[in-house]
């Protein structure tokens, strides 16, 4: 038997071995086989992967710093609008009479525009002149006067009749009056008890009889004043009668200070504020009167508000006005003004005060500067996107720029600029605090932590203002190798 023989019928053997071995038995075998198989291969490509990881974080990105501009903008468009604008009217109606501008002309602050015809208001402030002049005529003056005097009077005579009242009250008086009252009584009874004595008949017919007659008459004289008197006091005022006495005293003085109060409007006095009375309240509108017939004058004239350019006329000679209507339109173009908006993302980068680029279409080659002057404090809605809305203030007239009030323009908001400025890419910065900073820098070729102080950022490069000078060599990161 030959070796190769030998060795077939080994095989045979072998393989009639482990067939001859039980069914789980041969599924066991396989299974651990296949296992040792995986494991043998995953560790091996495990191996490989390791091995390549390795190469491609052993190589840094590196970026020079270098010497630049850096400028933050936001980008939006607008309008050439005029730096202010006003619509003119005339506060009444009226029929137009004059106008003395035409559509494009260039007026001044104060210069007459337009008039209408005011001869009905004319006659109304002369009208209005008549009566006043009638209520201060020299006529008028004097009976304000009369008016003082004859208050005063009264006040006299009301303060008379408290006193009086008040007299009346005393209860001494009473007594006094009362006393007279009793000896004006003993008094008369004995007159009569003499002259009862002394007469002889029908008639006085002795020197005697005729004396205690003129004594008894005498007598009787006293003794009724007496009565009077006594009858009189004796009896209290009420307290309403007092109360009227009071009130005529009041009324007297205020008449009084009413007649002193318009005599002094009259005369150029000084009045208080709260100075009352019918007089005066005929006086005060009288010269209200005047007041308005002159303001109504007044406003049949129209002046400029402000200088600038005719930019609309809505009216012609001979036409009938209703009052508060825009006649014309007057614009101030010395100053260009840009009205813009910006996309609502660009809220940080726009506030007043910021520069300002802008662009025309139809002059493409020029540029003009300006600052921002108005934000709105709020996003607008335009053509359904929510936009910011501001004005920037150009440094050129209207009529500078040479284009018309209304064509579109382009603008660029720059919030910060750094001219001549150290940048590195931002991938290089490592921010340790809201203003701390540091760069890995390479040095014979090793990366060194480094501190650095940033200015300005965009998406890109960032300002380095200390700790770096143009020609340094900082990190920005790995660079993958395969």
């Amino acid at each position: 038997m030959s070796s190769i023989s030998i060795a077939q019928d080994k095989k045979r053997t072998k393989v009639s071995l482990f067939y001859r071995l039980p069914k789980w038995t041969r599924w066991v075998a396989l299974v651990v086989l296949v296992g040792l198989l995986g494991a043998g291969t995953y560790t091996f490509i495990k191996a490989r992967q390791t091995t390549a990881a390795a190469a491609a974080t052993s190589t840094l990105q590196t970026a020079t710093a270098r010497t630049g501009n850096l400028v933050l903008e936001a980008s939006g468009s607008g309008y050439l609008v005029a730096s202010s604008e006003a619509n003119v009217a005339f506060e009444i109606d009226g029929k137009l009479a004059e106008l003395e501008v035409a559509l494009g002309d260039k007026v001044e602050k104060g210069q007459l525009l337009a008039k209408l015809d005011d001869a009905s208001l004319q006659y109304k402030l002369e009208e209005a002149q008549l009566a006043l002049l009638e209520l201060t005529s020299p006529e008028a003056i004097a009976n304000a006067k009369l008016a003082v005097t004859t208050a005063q009077t009264s006040v006299i005579n009301a303060e008379a009749g408290v006193n009086n009242e008040q007299y009346w009250q005393n209860e001494a008086l009473v007594q006094n009056e009362y006393a007279a009252y009793v000896i004006a009584k003993a008094n008369l009874d004995r007159a009569q008890s003499a002259y009862d004595g002394a007469k002889g008949g029908e008639y006085i017919n002795n020197a005697n009889e005729a004396q205690a007659y003129q004594s008894l008459y005498a007598a009787k004289q006293a003794y009724d004043t007496a009565e009077y008197y006594y009858s009189l006091y004796s009896q209290k005022p009420t307290q309403r009668q007092l109360d009227a006495a009071q009130a005529s005293l009041d009324l007297a003085k205020a008449q009084l200070t009413n007649a002193q109060n318009y005599l002094a409007a009259l005369t150029g006095g000084t009045i208080p504020s709260d100075a009352t009375g019918s007089d005066l309240a005929n006086l005060r509108q009288a010269q209200l009167a005047v007041k308005n017939a002159q303001t109504n004058l007044d406003s049949a004239t129209l002046y400029a508000p402000m200088s600038g350019t005719v930019m609309a006329l809505n009216v012609t000679n001979g036409e009938t006005i209703s009052g508060n209507t825009t006649i014309m339109t007057i614009d101030d173009l010395s100053k260009a003004t840009i009205q813009f908006y910006l996309d609502a993302s660009d809220w940080t980068n726009a506030k007043v005060g910021y520069t300002a680029s802008v662009s025309f279409d139809a002059l493409s080659e020029q540029t003009f500067n300006g600052k921002v002057t108005k934000i709105m404090p709020g996003l607008v809605s335009v053509q359904g996107s929510s936009m910011i809305e501001g004005m920037a203030l150009l440094d050129k007239s209207v009529d500078e720029i040479g284009l018309p009030v209304g064509v579109e323009a382009a603008i660029n908001v720059i919030s910060g600029q750094a001219d001549n400025a150290v940048l590195v890419p931002v991938e290089a910065l490592h921010k340790l605090s809201d203003n701390s900073y540091t760069v890995f820098v390479m040095l014979n070729g090793k990366p060194t932590l480094t501190t650095v102080k940033v200015g300005l950022q965009d998406d890109s490069y960032a300002e380095i203002k200390s700790g770096l000078k143009a020609g340094d060599v900082v990190s920005t990161g790995v660079v993958e190798t395969k």
